[in-house]
């Protein structure tokens, strides 16, 4: 089997010059990590590890650091690296309001248009405050629907479900000019077995969607929600109907789940139009798209909290729609919104900022949720260098979710000698884990940490197991 590289000159001048070092050197060594990997008979050119000490810049464990990866969304540390650089943590996006000049001081207007401007964290407060101001300008009756202008973003959608089919999944959710709580429909299921009774209930309910329950109850419990019970989508005559057919499991007493629905303008006309009815006003009509014009003036804008709020969201808890928004407003300024631009200056950011970025990098939405995506390692491990250096980045490292805390982390690590000690962002896909970050020892002592698997093919080693004993070993300083 071939040994990781170690960097034998560093390694040298760190035993000569510092001799308090040696114990942490010999503690990282080829046999060890050699054992571990040959014990759980992983493939070594399906992996990927680069280990740096922080304060030394000594690499202490090296496998297979250029060889290209899908990162899953590791990519999004990219993403908050790029969007620091080009848009600043103060940015805010806006979502505006207007109505044609002739309909000033009208209290029935034909048409109310809202322009998109791209923001991810919209939420129903948010449009509820847009419903308060436009209310307060003395508009009582909108006659003819609502124009939504989408031109923020050129970039053409894909289908939801073009990932892995399944397109009510919320990490399928596709960038949007105008989107108001992600498309989420968060549903409450509750069971009564004395009555045999389910009740379905979702939190919020927009107006021209209905829920159909089809569910019949049978055996299992709640973990066996998600492989007995299924949803799809009814879209007739500006209703939506979502269907729930299935088994629920009679064990599940209550149950949250939440799904994204595909059509993203219809669910927040549907979610205006009641916030609007709600607040005393009359609206008839549905919804076109409908570029704003010289002709129009603003009544009603709502700008979002500062970038970096969105950044924290996006890294904690891997949210695709919002690194798919943040991705494509990079050159916020341009006409041309789309991919393609967004990876030139994405790149462009790398490079100025000097990290080590190789011609066959690709990024392809900014999310990771993609199979086209690939980086090598020794990218990812230049890119946390510069966060641990630069203070304009080093923010981003408090984004990162904390191991059996936060985020991604929360459920997973959170052994004693694990909680608490890394700062790490997950990718994971079919046939791909990673974790990208830093790592604290109980000693104290700082680590910057890359890990890629990709293995595509089927395999019946278990790689958490493996992962898991991997960091204990480092935090433990006990690799021997």
């Amino acid at each position: 089997m071939h040994h990781p590289t170690l960097n034998h000159f560093s390694l040298v001048k760190s035993l000569l010059l510092t001799p308090l070092f040696i114990n942490t050197t010999i503690a990282f060594g080829q046999d060890a990590l050699d054992g571990l990997i040959n014990s759980h008979g992983i493939p070594e050119s399906k992996l990927s590890i680069i280990l740096e000490d922080t304060e030394s810049n000594t690499r202490l464990i090296e496998i297979n650091p250029k060889r290209s990866r899908s990162p899953g969304s590791v990519t999004k540390i990219f993403t908050a690296f790029s969007a620091f650089d080009f848009l600043g943590k103060d940015f805010k996006w806006k979502t505006e309001a207007y109505i044609e000049q002739t309909a000033r001081k009208q209290k029935k207007i034909d048409h109310l248009l809202i322009k998109g401007g791209g923001d991810p964290t919209f939420s129903f407060d948010d449009l509820e405050g847009l419903v308060k101001q436009i209310r307060s300008k003395g508009i009582d009756e909108i006659s003819q629907g609502i124009y939504f202008d989408l031109s923020f973003f050129k970039q053409r959608k894909k289908h939801t479900g073009s990932f892995d089919k399944k397109p009510l999944r919320p990490y399928n959710t596709m960038h949007s000019a105008l989107i108001v709580n992600s498309n989420k429909l968060d549903l409450k299921f509750s069971f009564t077995p004395e009555q045999k009774k389910l009740d379905v209930s979702p939190v919020f309910l927009p107006d021209g969607v209905i829920i159909q329950n089809n569910l019949s109850i049978g055996a299992g419990n709640c973990s066996d929600f998600r492989s007995q019970v299924s949803f799809r989508e009814l879209y007739r005559k500006k209703l939506l109907t979502i269907v729930i057919e299935g088994v629920y499991p009679s064990q599940c007493l209550e149950k949250d789940h939440d799904l994204a629905i595909t059509k993203t303008e219809h669910y927040f006309f549907g979610a205006f139009k009641k916030l609007w009815i709600e607040s005393g006003g009359k609206i008839n009509g549905y919804f076109k798209k409908h570029n704003q014009k010289s002709k129009y003036i603003l009544i009603a804008e709502i700008l979002s909290d500062d970038l970096s709020g969105a950044i924290r969201f996006m890294l904690k808890e891997s949210d695709n729609l919002t690194a798919r928004n943040i991705f494509l407003s990079l050159g916020h300024e341009s006409n041309r919104k789309e991919h393609r631009l967004m990876r030139r200056l994405s790149y462009e950011s790398m490079k100025k900022n000097k990290i080590y970025w190789h011609y066959s990098n690709f990024i392809e939405n900014g999310s990771g949720l993609s199979r086209k995506t690939k980086i090598k390692p020794e990218s990812v491990i230049s890119l946390i260098q510069k966060i641990d250096d630069d203070d304009k980045y080093s923010e981003i490292e408090s984004m990162l979710p904390v191991s059996g805390i936060d985020g991604t982390l929360k459920n997973i690590y959170r052994s004693e000698t694990l909680r608490g000690q890394m700062r790490l962002k997950t990718g994971t896909l079919n046939g791909v884990r990673c974790l990208a970050g830093f790592i604290t020892s109980k000693s104290g002592k700082e680590y910057r940490f890359v890990f890629m698997h990709n293995n595509f093919d089927e395999y019946d080693y278990n790689l958490r197991l493996f992962s898991t004993e991997l960091l204990e070993m480092i935090i433990r300083e006990e690799v021997n």
